[in-house]
């Protein structure tokens, strides 16, 4: 072990209980998001105002915002299934259904993933203590909004993707190698010590100081199987039951990432601008076991066809297609005005 590597497990092993604060932010320490069980009562307008106003006189930090390394799962099906499953559950629950916010949540999770003062899982990181009534990473593991408050079919679908796009390396620069946030309504004690490194919407995004926030501390390498969480039961069929106002379709199977149409070998899909070369794997992931097959891939959601026949405006934006006939090999095409191909037949017809 490193000395870098010792001295961080002796930081994570020296913490303790924090006092309760009312946000749904990380603590001071790594290990504890305390916050009440049920969830406080809204702050509030005047607090909140106050909140607001000191929380905006703190400048950024002046370190640089060093992108994270893309992150990309290598697990089996039914791990990166359940490894979908509760990046999707962080997504939804701590940033609602924006895209953005929901990145920048889904890369605050992969950082700690790979930091060593937190779990070497997503599910891990996610669910840490999960099993006590406060001291949670993330409150809706603990103040009961897993039974309040369940996700739309469709809010479930597209958190799914957002999570599956950034366990193919879609990395989310707005927030750096950030690991810790809270809202901007909150001003909880534990940031004075940190760096702000980024503003999200109304989340802002911080670090630890000195050794623990350099981009050495990230070295921490997934431990290749993720824990089946018993509170996703009704939410996700990796992790136990489907949500009986949700039941699942083929394309919800563990395994399977993201929005498609399994009868019919059409997978029209949402990819990441920022990880060309795990296409051809996204979409022999999603053929898997099927003679025929097409899959078509978007990097910009806004333009993604979301059924056939395409329009003219969803087929210019076509950035990857994958198609598979039976008795002829599997064939991969990029757009090259998107993405540079050394071979020119791997190039879209049109430049789309």
């Amino acid at each position: 072990m490193t000395r870098l590597g010792a001295s961080l497990l002796l930081f994570a092993s020296a913490l303790a209980p924090v006092e309760r604060i009312p946000d749904h932010g990380p603590s001071v320490r790594p290990h504890h998001f305390a916050q009440p069980a049920p969830a406080p009562p809204f702050p509030k307008a005047a607090a909140i105002e106050r909140a607001r106003a000191f929380n905006a006189a703190i400048p950024l930090a002046t370190v640089a915002l060093i992108s994270s390394r893309p992150f990309i799962l290598e697990a089996s099906p039914e791990d990166r299934a359940r490894a979908i499953d509760c990046l999707a559950a962080a997504d939804y629950y701590e940033a609602g259904p924006d895209a953005l916010d929901q990145r920048a949540v889904a890369q605050v999770v992969l950082n700690r993933v790979r930091h060593a003062a937190f779990p070497a899982t997503i599910c891990g990181v996610v669910f840490a203590g999960a099993e006590r009534a406060t001291g949670c990473q993330f409150t809706f593991t603990c103040d009961g909004s897993l039974g309040r408050r369940r996700p739309s079919p469709h809010e479930w679908l597209e958190a799914r993707e957002t999570a599956a796009e950034m366990l193919l390396g879609r990395v989310e620069t707005t927030v750096g190698q950030a690991t810790h946030y809270h809202t901007d309504w909150v001003s909880p004690p534990w940031d004075r010590t940190m760096d702000k490194l980024a503003v999200v919407k109304t989340h802002l995004f911080f670090r630890w100081r000195g050794m623990a926030g350099s981009p050495a501390a990230f070295l921490q390498r997934h431990a290749g199987r993720e824990p089946r969480m018993a509170q996703l039961a009704g939410l996700s069929l990796a992790h136990g039951s489907p949500a009986p106002q949700a039941p699942p379709t083929p394309s919800e199977a563990p395994g399977n990432a993201l929005s498609s149409k399994p009868d019919t070998g059409l997978f029209l899909m949402v990819i990441p601008a920022d990880a060309p070369g795990t296409f051809p794997r996204l979409a022999e992931e999603r053929c898997a076991g099927l003679d025929e097959c097409r899959f078509i891939g978007w990097t910009d959601p806004g333009l993604r066809g979301l059924a056939m026949p395409l329009s003219g405006t969803a087929v210019d934006a076509i950035s990857f297609t994958f198609v598979r006939r039976p008795g002829m090999p599997d064939h991969a095409l990029w757009n090259c005005r998107e993405f540079a191909r050394s071979i020119r037949e791997e190039c879209l017809l049109r430049g789309t």
